[in-house]
């Protein structure tokens, strides 16, 4: 069914900046020479390459700007401009504009506008101030995420879930901010028997994004009509599906995904009790692919208010850096927030972080995790362990079965709270991000020291090695999943690694050899780093220097004692120990102080 036209509102073109200073008389001469036109989400507005014969600005909806070259890089909005660079450039078409709900502009014609133009002389110059307004509006905007406010709440799989999941949602929403939940009867009581592809719904349903923070759309149980309009309107996906339901695709979820790409869509797995690991998950996930999926129990507030944290832009990450033996720093950081009240919505690290980071979103505590480090690393002499083969120095299969003894068979998908690990993907020079799969995988390929240990080969073939070549502390994937505040640990070389060697005096290998035998001459030998040491130096030093942190970030770098060296596992507990120390006496300080960052962050949570 075609979206029904309706004619301007004045009041909504008194509500776009360029027309905002117009006379009631000079809104009536744009309203007759302008043509208003109706667009469904998905509908292209303008396509890149075709000649710029019109200027549009839009009266109410939302639009995206792609190329490309470029990708999606913009989003329009309620009042903005649409296709000025073309139109007054004479230059075809920069960029495919597509709608990204129901939304209706008003087309104004070259012709038009000089027609216009002469009657209102001030119009023009109206118009460039709030083109330049729109340009300087879309540098500040690229720099920030767009958080989504119309969401759909779409039921997955073959059962739907209790209501019980809509009334915590209204309950922390309600408390936090001001939405609005809709149903098709809340509309029908408004408007009658009007169709829900009358104009008139539309505008008012854009409209209310005036007064409400976030506008939640309750979709049908199956592709009705008023569920294809929620699914037009929404900037985000909501499936939300009961932890013991079918996993089967339905018609409903069929028909958003057809609509919503993978980045709009999130996937709320709901399960009667809390634990630290969920199960199943995989299979929910096989047929639905999301941007990020949250598991929420239903027995109090607490998940729902980490979901409100990631719609709303507050989302708390931890991200962890690699270090070697004093990743175990990031247990004492982990552990001193903790007890000013600042819990963490997501982990994600590299390297050793990555597996300090695994532990801490399976729920256990910074003690427990240590444990595990000190079996992997002390008890299982995971590192101490050599191999004479071509492909490594040491023994992966000791490290190997050190990790499946720790994490044992949980997945990345079933961790109760979202986790990721970074590794280099050599295969296609990229990061490779870890969301799937074994947990004890996804450690293992982040923290692939080349050399000291061979690769890690995805299924595809894909050859994986350490994170830290090119992303040592993860913030950039980090900010690539959410919004919100971070704690970022950082393992620095504190003060800087110096040797007293003179390196003529480094032995050859035959000479090394010997005097490894000879027990008068051990004294004499020179103290020559060995590889292990080089190298995970090599790894934490890799672009310390280059985070670029947001104004809500905070960036921990513990001074830990010059003799916890990076390859002294057996000192981990000390390492925890002395970092736990220093965070909790700077945080005090900075509590003390009223740090605006961490009273940002202890905000958020609230």
């Amino acid at each position: 069914m075609a979206m029904v036209a309706a004619p301007f509102d004045l009041r909504d073109l008194s509500a776009i900046p360029a027309f905002a200073d117009l006379k009631l008389e000079e809104l009536e001469t744009v309203a007759a020479s302008g043509k208003p036109r109706q667009l469904r989400r998905g509908e292209i507005l303008v396509r890149e390459g075709d000649a710029s014969d019109a200027l549009y600005f839009v009266v109410y909806g939302r639009f995206s700007v792609e190329s490309e070259q470029a990708g999606l890089f913009a989003e329009i909005g309620q009042g903005q401009p649409i296709g000025e660079i073309g139109f007054f450039a004479g230059i075809p078409r920069t960029a495919t504009v597509r709608a990204l709900r129901d939304s209706q502009v008003l087309t104004i014609r070259r012709e038009c506008l000089r027609q216009i133009g002469d009657k209102i002389p001030r119009l023009r110059d109206a118009v460039i101030a709030s083109l330049a307004n729109r340009l300087a509006e879309t540098i500040r905007v690229a720099k920030e995420p767009t958080q989504p406010r119309t969401i759909a709440l779409v039921f997955a799989g073959d059962t739907a879930p209790s209501c019980q999941f809509l009334d915590l949602l209204r309950l922390v929403f309600g408390k936090r901010c001001n939405p609005v939940f809709l149903t098709q009867q809340v509309v029908e009581q408004r408007f009658g028997g009007l169709s829900l592809e009358d104009a008139a719904i539309s505008a008012w349903l854009n409209a209310l994004e005036t007064d409400h923070d976030f506008i939640f759309y309750l979709a049908d149980e199956t592709p009705t009509d008023w569920t294809r309009k929620c699914v037009r309107q929404a900037d985000l996906l909501l499936l939300v599906a009961a932890a013991r339901a079918g996993r089967a695709l339905n018609r409903s979820e069929r028909l958003a995904c057809s609509l919503h790409p993978p980045s709009a869509r999130r996937l709320v797995v709901l399960h009667d009790a809390r634990s630290d690991v969920a199960a199943g998950t995989r299979s929910w996930l096989e047929e639905r692919e999301v941007l990020m999926h949250h598991h929420v129990s239903l027995q109090d507030t607490v998940d729902v208010e980490r979901l409100f944290r990631f719609l709303a832009g507050r989302a708390v990450g931890f991200v962890a850096g690699g270090g070697g033996a004093l990743g175990s720093a990031h247990l004492g950081v982990h552990k001193a927030m903790r007890e000013i009240g600042v819990d963490f919505d997501i982990f994600g690290g590299t390297s050793v972080g990555a597996a300090m980071a695994a532990g801490l979103a399976a729920g256990l505590d910074a003690e427990l995790v240590d444990a595990g480090t000190h079996n992997i690393f002390v008890k299982r002499r995971s590192f101490q362990r050599y191999a004479l083969s071509s492909f490594a120095l040491l023994n992966h299969k000791i490290f190997d079965a050190a990790l499946r003894a720790e994490y044992g068979d949980i997945t990345v998908e079933d961790l109760w709270k979202p986790y990721f690990a970074v590794s280099t993907n050599l295969s296609n020079n990229q990061i490779e991000l870890h969301r799937r799969g074994p947990v004890w995988e996804a450690v293992r390929a982040s923290g692939s020291i080349p050399a000291l240990l061979p690769p890690f080969f995805t299924r595809l073939g894909e050859m994986l090695v350490d994170g830290g070549i090119v992303d040592n502390v993860p913030l950039g994937p980090m900010r690539s999943l959410k919004s919100g505040p971070n704690v970022i640990v950082a393992l620095r070389p504190e003060p800087p690694v110096t040797y007293a060697l003179d390196y003529r005096s480094i032995p050859g290998p035959w000479a090394a050899l010997l005097a490894r035998f000879n027990p008068f001459a051990r004294g004499k030998r020179p103290r020559v780093p060995n590889i292990l040491q080089v190298v995970t130096l090599a790894m934490v030093a890799n672009r310390r220097q280059d985070l670029a942190l947001g104004p809500t970030d905070m960036l921990i770098a513990p001074a830990l004692p010059a003799n916890f060296q990076w390859t002294r596992w057996d000192s981990h507990t000390e390492v925890f120990t002395c970092a736990y120390r220093e965070t909790a006496a700077a945080l005090r300080r900075q509590l003390d102080n009223d740090d605006p960052c961490l009273s940002a962050m202890i905000a958020a949570l609230r």
